[in-house]
């Protein structure tokens, strides 16, 4: 496939510094502190970058389903079209609690694609759906989990 000046993949590994999903413990009714941010990094083969964040996931036990919901801003004055959504468990804030999916999994992208986001604008995307198995250990209990986000997408050139 031939990439045209204009159609740059932007490679958005996005990962969050710090506990990304505060009140993600297993307490049911334990509310968030902060809000969850999630900043796009610049890959190898990217040319933009840009900012997805979400809201902080709350009550999870086990046997529960959430929804990380996301929004994307793009700070450009172009339009950006993301083309695919993926997000990744990557640590949690407790020594016992692995980020492994015994403790919880984090499922496909559910959301529109592709999805275009105008210029200078912030749009809600979609969600990335989360379950917290039977088999998660007792020391994920008020565990934060982090999680890495990763979107590709192109230069809008409408």
């Amino acid at each position: 496939m031939t990439v045209h000046r204009w159609q740059r993949t932007v490679a958005a590994g996005a990962i969050l510094a710090g506990a990304a999903a505060w009140g993600t413990g297993l307490r049911p009714g334990e509310t968030a502190e902060d809000a969850m941010t999630l900043v796009a990094r610049q890959g190898t083969a990217a040319q933009y970058t840009f900012a997805v964040r979400s809201t902080p996931v709350d009550d999870l036990y086990p046997g529960a389903e959430r929804r990380l919901a996301l929004t994307m801003t793009n700070p450009y004055g172009f339009d950006l079209l993301v083309t695919a959504v993926r997000a990744d468990l990557v640590s949690t804030t407790r020594p016992g609690c692995a980020p492994v999916p015994a403790n919880l999994v984090v499922r496909a992208y559910a959301g529109d694609l592709p999805v275009r986001i105008g210029a200078g604008a912030e749009r809600e995307t979609g969600a990335v759906a989360l379950h917290m198995p039977n088999t998660v250990v007792d020391d994920c209990q008020r565990a934060g989990f982090t999680f890495a986000v990763h979107a590709d997408a192109t230069r809008d050139a409408r």
